[in-house]
């Protein structure tokens, strides 16, 4: 593969099992192909055990792609099949989003630093600071851990990280209506 690492996807269930979720700051909305951005899943130490999977096309809310409003900072990939015809989900499986607006419960959160060569991983409590925003309190997630999948205990995708002051205070979107029509977008047709 060529070129850097800069941020974090996780494989999302979706209808076409193509479909990944990351925040809306890692990737440009609209179509992309094979220049573009890859997924390289359990990507460490130079190593990707599942390839790399082809981004076809990334959608996000234009609150995000054309106002930057971080409310919204969220997006979802549609991923090419691999040289096998295999979609991602059927060679990683998925994790199923949640856009229910949950907060407030234990969550972990593995992140792939830009400057490292193996992921790094917390379990610590979502703790919701507004109606639209949630953090975590988990020291060393540097550059390249935006678009880690905040997992609940039951499993489901409830958060996608999108920054933070520091590398030891992160946030993510509430994951509510917006979501689910973006999910919803995304996924149709697919």
């Amino acid at each position: 593969m060529q070129g850097d690492h800069f941020c974090t996807a996780t494989v999302v269930h979706s209808p076409g099992k193509n479909m990944i979720v990351t925040a809306g700051h890692c990737l440009l909305a609209g179509k992309h192909g094979d220049a573009g951005a890859v997924f390289a899943p359990a990507y460490a130490n130079g190593g990707a055990p599942y390839g790399a999977w082809t981004i076809e096309e990334v959608f996000e809310d234009t609150r995000w792609s054309e106002d930057s409003d971080d409310d919204y900072d969220l997006a979802f990939a549609r991923l090419a099949p691999d040289a096998s015809g295999r979609n991602i989900e059927d060679v990683t499986g998925a994790a199923t989003l949640d856009t229910t607006g949950r907060s407030g419960e234990e969550i972990t959160v593995t992140g792939y630093p830009a400057d490292r060569k193996v992921p790094r991983t917390c379990t610590a409590s979502a703790i919701r600071e507004t109606p639209t925003e949630q953090r975590f309190d988990c020291a060393d997630f540097p550059g390249g851990t935006s678009g880690s999948a905040w997992l609940a205990k039951d499993g489901k995708i409830i958060g996608v990280l999108t920054g933070g002051d520091t590398d030891d205070v992160s946030t993510s979107t509430i994951l509510g209506e917006y979501a689910a029509t973006l999910y919803a977008q995304a996924t149709a047709g697919h």
